[in-house]
């Protein structure tokens, strides 16, 4: 009993380090499925660009954890856009989904305590090696805010 007594601390102090909660904002990136995989491995979608029905990987091949920084910009059309700095899995996966998949789509999800937001597909159109990842446009005012305060920001480099 005094054994377990004294790895009770012990035990409360790793359960507290597991209680960071999760972040806020949730960025991912998924790519194209084939149509002929199954329901396990993919989700129907409706792309806008071009629009027609098609699947996603259930599976992002990107996602938040692997974001070191953003640098955010006010698109054309009065929304957002950011650029997204990738740690070293994130950018190998960008390498590999961009150079396996070219020609297919990627769409963005944005999910918050509010909702999810598709907000944009891209078609991939050559292979990404630096490790950034650009969201043209379509975040809100609101998810560059809650992204700020997730991510630290980017300097742009000087000419």
């Amino acid at each position: 009993m005094n054994r377990v007594l004294r790895l009770l601390p012990v035990v409360f102090a790793l359960a507290c380090l597991g209680m960071g909660g999760a972040p806020k904002i949730t960025v991912r990136f998924y790519v194209e499925a084939n149509p002929r995989d199954t329901e396990a491995f993919s989700t129907p979608i409706t792309f806008t660009n071009p629009p027609r029905q098609a699947f996603i990987e259930k599976v992002p091949s990107i996602n938040e954890r692997t974001i070191r920084s953003m640098y955010p910009f006010q698109a054309a059309d009065g929304t957002w856009g950011a650029a997204f700095l990738l740690d070293n899995k994130g950018r190998i996966e960008l390498e590999a989904a961009s150079t396996l998949r070219r020609g297919s789509s990627m769409v963005v999800f944005v999910v918050t305590k509010h909702g999810i937001h598709q907000v944009v597909d891209m078609v991939i159109d050559k292979p990404v090696r630096d490790g950034i990842i650009t969201i043209p446009k379509g975040l809100t005012e609101l998810e560059i805010r809650a992204l700020a305060k997730e991510y630290k920001l980017m300097v742009p480099a000087k000419k």
